[in-house]
């Protein structure tokens, strides 16, 4: 049975997410203090089911939900049988990327059997002040290119949810003047289609749902060349077992 740290992290972005549910926001907490050194999760969902007392089904769909808003990111094993013999949940959709550059903890008592911490575990208790906070001097800090392309990005998107995950994927996609453009022109067509405009926009993707599944490459049904089937992720693919 894994053995959960004393303590967890609940980030702001999370926190404040009307979109999740609050079993939601306390499964995220406890993902936090389940991850090991190397910055995953590897509890199943009978664990989370025995130890919050939910099904197994609902476990899968909160995990889900999560995932789809770019709070954790889901790696499914599978042996040459393509069965799944094992998952990791890394907490940020980036931590997978950073799981070899650590640091010195930023709270001492926070899985304090651990010599480091994998950089994106407190990433919102850092990224955002450093973002936000002014100087000595009370000088506001200019926002720099990609901040001032990214709010360009939100503005235009028409759900304004989990806004730091969505920063998030937009910076790792590192878009320039010309890829926010043709963005902004998927927008145009996606945000008058039916899938997104029928029983009060509930359809629309999250903004970092959006980004990270490449969206802005869709093409209008109807059109001469009908975009080409793509391979599940492992993201999608979770819901196969788990």
């Amino acid at each position: 049975m894994p053995s959960p740290s004393y303590f967890s992290i609940l980030t702001a972005d999370v926190r404040y997410d009307t979109g999740l549910s609050d079993f939601a926001k306390l499964l995220y907490s406890d993902i936090t203090a389940l991850c090991n050194k190397n910055g995953y999760c590897d509890a199943t969902n009978d664990y989370f089911a025995t130890q919050f007392g939910k099904s197994k089904r609902t476990i899968s769909a909160t995990v889900g939900a999560l995932a789809d808003a770019g709070y954790i990111c889901i790696e499914v094993e599978r042996d040459a049988s393509n069965a799944v013999v094992a998952r990791k949940i890394w907490v940020q959709a980036n931590a997978r990327a950073a799981a070899e550059k650590v640091q010195t903890p930023i709270e001492e008592n926070f899985h304090r059997y651990r010599e480091k911490l994998p950089d994106p575990m407190e990433e919102n208790f850092y990224q955002y002040n450093r973002k936000n906070n002014t100087s000595k001097n009370n000088t506001p800090i200019v926002p720099k290119g990609d901040d001032v392309l990214f709010d360009e990005f939100w503005a235009a998107y028409p759900k304004h949810v989990a806004k730091q995950p969505a920063r998030r994927a937009f910076e790792r996609l590192k878009p320039d003047r010309a890829l926010l453009d043709k963005m902004l022109a998927a927008l145009r067509w996606q945000t008058q289609s039916e899938q997104w405009t029928k029983d009060g926009a509930r359809y629309v993707p999250n903004p970092a749902t959006w980004l990270n599944a490449r969206r802005w490459e869709d093409e209008p049904e109807g059109s001469a060349t009908p975009p080409k089937p793509s391979k599940p992720t492992k993201e999608e693919r979770r819901y196969e077992h788990w």
